[in-house]
């Protein structure tokens, strides 16, 4: 007589709950296969075992359970290719996407470290960058982000969620604002040309021009920003540069990381030449 176990058994030998054992069997895809006429009880036989081993297999590996449903019920070695190589693409495609997820993360922490270490730089300095690939959000014209930020970003909202199903979310250094140049010699506000965010599409008809930009981080609340632009200006002028496009904002510790508005640091960039 062939080796007959009670589910106690299973689960044990299996490393499975028997929880999950009723599960498989309620739902048809694993069941006892031996019922004892006397007493009614219901045993596996060890000729299941591969079976089980196979769902098991397939579970730890993702699959659904319908999928391993249908493939006990119509198993053939043509059927059990094409789930595997199903799977195998779904596996691969979810490796790209972590990948992207990875270095998303990445730059989320270079920038976070970048942040801390330039708040201990005070003095304006000149750098080299290659283009930066962007996408415009907003480009409209110069306006006071303060007053207007709330119906820019309700707006843009809006636009993104009639156009896609999914939504990625901005965090620190994500953002950048073009500096509108007038507004910074006239009374009131920094006002703003348009916002963008920094990207890897290379695809994208949009970028920061590759050459040297005079950078100064700024620490503090966005309303007292536009005395460290003219202090930019200054040290530009004084050190035989000159302004040689549109001054950019980044937001580096922004509120996403930082509750304090005086712990903001904002990144402002002045393309320059001599």
């Amino acid at each position: 007589m062939r080796k007959r176990l009670k589910i106690g058994e299973i689960s044990k030998l299996f490393k499975l709950s028997k929880p999950t054992l009723r599960y498989y069997d309620e739902i048809g895809l694993f069941s006892p296969k031996y019922t004892d006429e006397q007493n009614q009880y219901r045993y596996y036989g060890v000729e299941q075992f591969a079976t089980l081993d196979a769902i098991i297999f397939l579970r730890k590996n993702g699959f659904a359970i319908k999928d391993i449903k249908e493939q006990l019920e119509k198993r053939s070695p043509e059927g059990t290719l094409d789930l595997l190589q199903r799977k195998l693409e779904e596996t691969r495609q979810e490796i790209r996407d972590l990948e992207i997820i990875s270095r998303k993360i990445q730059n989320k922490i270079t920038t976070i470290e970048e942040g801390l270490s330039l708040l201990r730089e005070t003095t304006v300095t000149i750098k080299e960058f290659s283009a930066r690939f962007i996408t415009y959000y907003y480009n409209e014209g110069p306006v006071d982000m303060i007053e207007k930020m709330d119906e820019i970003h309700l707006s843009d909202m809006e636009r993104i969620s009639q156009m896609s199903h999914v939504y990625d979310g901005f965090f620190t250094g994500d953002l950048g604002f073009v500096v509108d140049y007038p507004s910074l010699h006239e009374a009131g506000p920094v006002k703003y040309s348009r916002i963008f965010d920094l990207n890897e599409d290379h695809a994208s008809p949009h970028f920061l021009r590759g050459g040297l930009y005079a950078c100064y981080p700024y620490k503090g609340p966005y309303e007292d920003i536009k005395e460290a632009h003219l202090h930019v200006l200054d040290h530009i002028h004084t050190h035989g540069y000159h302004v040689d496009g549109e001054a950019i904002e980044l937001y580096i510790l922004d509120e996403s990381v930082v509750k304090d508005e005086n712990d903001y640091l904002t990144m402002i960039q002045v393309p320059v030449k001599k």
